[in-house]
């Protein structure tokens, strides 16, 4: 499900975080699309956490209009294939969003943001977040 955040239209500049919570191996990455099918990666995390920590996206005028697209990817190869489906279950993300005028929001991911793939091994979680 799309989620929306205001970014006004002033030079104040956006800022994204991204915790991820899970025994998997989670890796995420930010980008920044624009009409046009222009695309442009912000930020990514390292493959320990998934999580990314405080990253400026750019300032408002310049980010209004598109769209953050952030996509997590856990592995669970490292647990036994019965716990899969029960770890799934208990992943967390939240994605932080500041400095634009709908001030600070947290987001989480919904239930059609996700794709379980190779039979439940590994997870991915897309969560698009257009900003007006």
């Amino acid at each position: 499900m799309k989620r929306t955040y205001d970014t006004g239209i002033d030079t104040n500049k956006i800022e994204l975080a991204v915790n991820v919570g899970t025994v998997g191996t989670a890796y995420t990455s930010v980008y920044l699309s624009r009409s046009g099918g222009q695309n442009s990666k912000i930020d990514e995390s390292n493959e320990d956490s998934g999580s990314i920590k405080n990253t400026i996206i750019g300032e408002a005028k310049q980010v209004r209009a598109g769209y953050l697209i952030i996509r997590t990817t856990v592995d669970f190869s490292n647990i036994d294939k019965e716990k899969w489906q029960s770890e799934a279950e208990k992943i967390i993300v939240k994605y932080y969003l500041d400095g634009g005028f709908s001030g600070n929001q947290v987001y989480n991911y919904d239930t059609d943001d996700v794709d379980i793939v190779l039979n439940g091994k590994v997870v991915v979680i897309t969560k698009p977040i257009e900003l007006t």
